[in-house]
């Protein structure tokens, strides 16, 4: 084999895009690029209106695309944190395949390519196929109305060079997350074998916590200075928005890690103490199982506020003595159109993730359970470990990052806004409805987990 470039397309075959991984990477890059793309293109097509010169609209086009642009920022990390899980599935799963050209001769550059590549392929087969689904999921959505009027399929098409953009943003996500994966792939003349990455106190991430939550009151007074202009107090807010999605993403770890240990102490049977076991393994994994649900949470308190903001608006329409136009009405309705779309996006985010997760921890464990099923345990039990380690901690990452959306909101829209009982309604229903979608994947799991746990390590 004279480079890395020219070992792949040998070792490359039809299973490469067959596998059951394969196809959980090609499902999930499908749906996350049809859902990233048509969310793109709704913030393009509001960023394309003309502006209008009439004194009633005052103001009204520079709000939809603030609008527009904090529902897009709101489901960046969500979209971006399936991608990631979605191409680090398959990335440490390849022992048999990449052991053979280990023991042919193959160099580690050659290994290192193969490795990369074979998550790459069903992935870019996935994010063409979901431009396909974009273009499909525009004509429906093109029929929702914004500004009194249908948006329109032209105006939900971005333009080529804008496609190309975020087509190879998720490629290079993908090409990232298979690259962190193989840290646990060990590559010698001997083979090649999935390793354990010893477990460290997670000082790094800490650190970028302490600077997140540091910064947040900084950016956060920056964006209610009355000294600032215009541009600069707005890029604050948005700052605000994405600073606190991450704030939600960086804890989140370091929560489940506290609620595993506490979950182990207080452990009273054995689901509940295979359960706590299996997420202080690796507290990340089973972050990234729940950290949908704790996205929208957090997008559900920045939302239920937009709704109350519209209830409050149409309330002051009808109210003879306050001066609103026919264009604020069209806005007040139009927030509420756009914040359940925001919301929806989101819990289809989560169905996806959820279900890939889980499917993918059982492969990824598939030793584990063999072990377990050998040693007498059945299926039920593991299954309500599972279960247990999943749901267990949802309640709590929940209530976090819908209290810090509100915390955040708080200074922004007002405490009048922030507690009217439709915000918290808002986060009770979206949590619900996430904490279903993730059950539901749960089970879907189930009959893999049997039959892995019966017929040992799963042939991915």
């Amino acid at each position: 084999m004279s480079s890395p470039v020219a070992a792949i397309p040998v070792v490359l075959g039809r299973k490469t895009v067959t596998a059951p991984s394969s196809l959980l990477i090609m499902s999930a890059f499908f749906a996350c690029a049809t859902l990233f793309l048509t969310v793109a293109a709704g913030t393009w097509m509001f960023f394309q209106i003309p502006p209008r010169t009439d004194p009633g609209a005052e103001g009204i086009d520079f709000a939809y695309k603030l609008l527009a642009t904090i529902g897009t920022i709101l489901l960046v990390i969500p979209a971006s944190t399936l991608a990631a899980a979605s191409a680090t599935l398959s990335a440490r799963r390849q022992d048999e395949r990449l052991s053979t050209m280990s023991l042919l001769g193959a160099k580690r550059s050659e290994i290192a390519a193969l490795a990369v590549a074979e998550p790459l392929v069903p992935a870019i087969i996935g994010i063409v196929l979901g431009v396909l689904g974009y273009l499909g999921l525009a004509w429906p959505v093109s029929w929702i109305h914004f500004l009194g009027a249908p948006i329109g399929y032209a105006n939900m098409l971005m333009p080529p060079l804008l496609l190309a953009g975020v087509v190879l943003f998720l490629i290079v996500v993908c090409v990232a997350s298979a690259l962190l994966g193989l840290r646990k792939v060990t590559i010698s003349p001997l083979g090649v074998r999935t390793k354990s990455l010893a477990r460290k106190f997670p000082v790094g991430r800490v650190i970028a916590v302490v600077i997140a939550i540091i910064l947040l009151p900084i950016v956060l007074a920056i964006s209610k200075s009355p000294n600032v202009e215009l541009g600069v107090a707005i890029s604050a807010m948005l700052s605000v928005f994405f600073i606190g999605l991450i704030v939600v993403d960086l804890l989140g770890g370091l929560l489940m890690r506290w609620f595993a240990h506490l979950a182990g102490k207080r452990a009273a049977s054995p689901e509940r103490l295979i359960a706590a076991r299996l997420v202080s393994d690796e507290p990340k994994r089973f972050w990234r199982r729940v950290s949908g649900l704790a996205m929208t949470a957090f997008v559900a308190a920045v939302g239920g506020t937009g709704i109350a903001l519209m209830q409050m608006g149409l309330d002051s329409a009808d109210d003879p003595e306050v001066p609103v136009s026919d264009e604020q009405i069209t806005l007040f309705q139009d927030m509420f159109t756009g914040v359940l779309l925001v919301l929806g996006i989101s819990i289809v985010l989560i169905a996806v993730s959820a279900l890939i997760n889980q499917v993918a921890d059982v492969y990824d464990r598939a030793d584990t359970f063999a072990d377990l099923h050998s040693a007498g345990m059945d299926v039920d039990t593991m299954h309500k470990a599972m279960v247990r380690a999943v749901l267990g901690p949802v309640i709590w990452v929940t209530l976090f990052a819908g209290g810090l959306g509100l915390f955040l909101v708080l200074p922004l829209a007002g405490a009048a806004l922030v507690m009217k009982p439709v915000t918290f309604v808002t986060i009770l229903a979206s949590a619900a409805l996430g904490i279903v979608v993730i059950r539901l994947g749960l089970q879907v799991a189930k009959p893999i987990l049997a039959s892995v746990a019966t017929a040992g390590r799963a042939r991915l």
